[in-house]
This record gives C-alpha cells, sequence and structure tokens, in this order.
C-alpha cells in the first residue's frame, strides 16, 4: 500500500516515521509527484532493474543465436579448471 501526501506535510511525516515501511507519494500541484522510498527498497529496486537488464541481454542473446550448447560450455570449463 502506498500514502500519499502534500508538500507541506513530508517533512512532520518523516520526522513521525520511524521506520519508511510503504512508499511515500508527494502530491504537487503542476508538477510530477515525487516517490519517497526506504533506502532498503530502493536498493532493492536498483537490484531488480539490473535483474532485468541482465534477463533481457540473454534472451537477445538467445533470439539472435549468440549461445553454445551447454556440453560444449562444460568441456570448456573442464579443460580450462581440470574437473
Amino acid at each position: 500500500m502506498q500514502r500519499e501526501i502534500s508538500v507541506k506535510e513530508v517533512e512532520s511525516t518523516l520526522e513521525e516515521c520511524e521506520n519508511i515501511d510503504e512508499p511515500i507519494i508527494v502530491k504537487r500541484k503542476d508538477k510530477s509527484d515525487v516517490v519517497i522510498l526506504s533506502l532498503k527498497e530502493y536498493k532493492e529496486k536498483l537490484l531488480e532493474m539490473d535483474i532485468i537488464k541482465h534477463l533481457q541481454k540473454s534472451e537477445e542473446d538467445i533470439e539472435n543465436g549468440r549461445t553454445i550448447p551447454a556440453e560444449e560450455m562444460f568441456k570448456e570449463l573442464r579443460e580450462k579448471y581440470g574437473y
């Protein structure tokens, strides 16, 4: 769930909050709204976006034939590391 507050309420709301457990949407007149997240949630979102970016790159590699069979990859690893 999320909360919506005005710009004037930001400071008092943040002072009251021991932890920001949910996103806080700051409504502004005639401007884009702003979202306040906890640092933990922000870091989780950054990690999630990074994972999605890598998955999209992997999907592009598959679609464009930039892959090798697993058996071949394992063979290369065994040769390189001696397993």
